[in-house]
């Protein structure tokens, strides 16, 4: 066993502040720290990242509880870790995305085999919709009790009055267990149970009220046509959504008159709305009107402006280059500029893009940076990519983001060994995948 070194209190403390960070990140920075230094208790910061989902989208990103399971799992204060979530889960009223990835904790719990998981899976149940306790992940009580879990929920749910009833219609879910539990009549069970069960009755008639989710059927897409493009203009409350499906199949002549009907419209507000169409597709005349547009003052974040520079980006000129280090060099974070870097790039570049990421002092100025980065290095490769795009990674709490950083650093052939390592415990399940595929194929590299 490795003999651990001494650390001082300031050097224990940089350890835990580093541990932290790497948690808010969703980094596997967290779990290396772990490993290296099992003396240092870590479990203040595990215990404030379980309660909190510390992701930058919870919605999109999920329940980081795969992640933060294998940092409890090796802590030595392991059990104290549990009976304190445990608790804090049996507590916790809000059904937010704390509450998720709770719940999937205590349910992990208890398929390891932990003594009161389930039951206090069982008991906060109980409370539901009593007291302020709302209803927690019904996934998670089909997952541990099956068919008598759903009619529990059913149960929950029909007892509710009716104007509150109509915000928990969730036939998708049961046409998902349906779908997995196939040995099982779920519609027959919830209709016998509702024979002697007014609120499992009030339940089934609500998710019967409700439309079978269609599956999804590939159409064919049918382009635009000008009528239809000043239509959405028309009825558009501010800037109308311009699918490129639709527009790829137009032809040069229909795109050239949504072209000469922008130019020539006098009413500003609707002038404005053409401009998402020219970032779908490159707008077919000189760019001089664009960058007119997009050299205006961009007082709190104009949205006009920064549809002006989408339509913009597709172009390549030393005047449009200009207004980009105008605009870099007088705004902390001017993200809604990074596009026009897209086809006006050059050597040094990278650079500039660090000292901006430099600039930002919290993540969501990182987060509103990262995608117009990636869309420059994406349309530009260059292994000088590495710095900026290493500090995205060390600072930014996103890890759908993560990905398309790990994906440029790994494509430039510029991802380091320590990002690599870090990879294999990542909050995201496919940048871990992503860790086991790149060490395989340097390992055939290096034999």
């Amino acid at each position: 066993m490795k003999k651990q070194i001494p650390l001082n209190p300031a050097e224990i403390t940089e350890l835990q502040k580093q541990f932290f960070h790497s948690l808010k990140l969703g980094t596997g920075r967290a779990m290396l720290l772990m490993k290296a230094h099992p003396q240092i208790d870590f479990s203040a910061h595990i215990l404030a990242a379980t309660v909190n989902n510390l992701a930058y989208d919870r919605q999109c990103e999920g329940s980081r509880a795969v992640y933060l399971y294998s940092l409890i799992w090796r802590s030595r204060q392991k059990d104290e870790l549990i009976r304190t979530i445990i608790k804090k889960f049996s507590v916790k009223k809000s059904n937010d995305y704390g509450m998720d990835q709770l719940s999937d904790l205590v349910l992990y719990f208890h398929q390891a085999g932990i003594a009161g998981a389930k039951e206090a899976l069982l008991n906060r149940f109980e409370k539901t919709f009593s007291n302020g306790y709302e209803l927690y992940a019904r996934d998670v009580l089909l997952e541990i009790e099956g068919m008598a879990g759903l009619i529990m929920a059913a149960e929950k749910v029909g007892q509710l009055p009716e104007h509150e009833r109509a915000d928990y219609e969730d036939r998708w879910r049961i046409d998902d267990f349906q779908e997995m539990n196939k040995s099982v009549d779920v519609y027959a069970e919830l209709a016998k149970a509702a024979e002697k069960n007014p609120a499992i009755k009030n339940y089934l008639d609500l998710i019967l009220s409700a439309e079978p989710r269609e599956k999804y059927r590939r159409s064919k897409t049918i382009p635009y046509t000008v009528a239809e493009i000043e239509k959405m203009i028309d009825e558009a409350g501010r800037f109308p959504r311009f699918w490129a499906s639709h527009i790829s199949g137009m032809t040069q002549a229909d795109i050239e008159q949504v072209a000469r009907n922008f130019l020539a419209e006098k009413d500003g507000n609707r002038k404005y709305k053409y401009l998402p169409f020219f970032y779908q597709t490159k707008f077919p005349f000189d760019y001089g009107f664009l960058l007119k547009l997009a050299s205006g003052r961009n007082v709190k974040k104009n949205r006009r402006i920064m549809h002006a520079v989408n339509a913009l980006s597709h172009f390549k000129g030393d005047d449009i280059r200009a207004l980009a280090l105008k605009r870099f060099a007088s705004e902390k974070t001017p993200w809604d500029y990074l596009k026009l870097l897209i086809n006006n790039y050059q050597a040094g570049d990278a650079k500039i893009l660090l000292e901006i990421i430099q600039r930002s002092d919290n993540v969501h100025h990182i987060h509103n940076l990262v995608a117009g980065i990636v869309d420059v290095f994406d349309a530009n490769p260059d292994k000088e990519c590495k710095a900026p795009l290493e500090a995205m990674y060390y600072n930014m709490n996103c890890a759908i983001h993560r990905w398309n950083v790990i994906d440029l650093l790994n494509g430039n052939g510029v991802l380091s060994e320590e990002i690599v390592e870090e990879l294999a415990y990542d909050t995201d399940e496919d940048l871990r995948k992503l860790s086991r595929s790149i060490k395989r194929s340097r390992s055939k590299m290096k034999s």
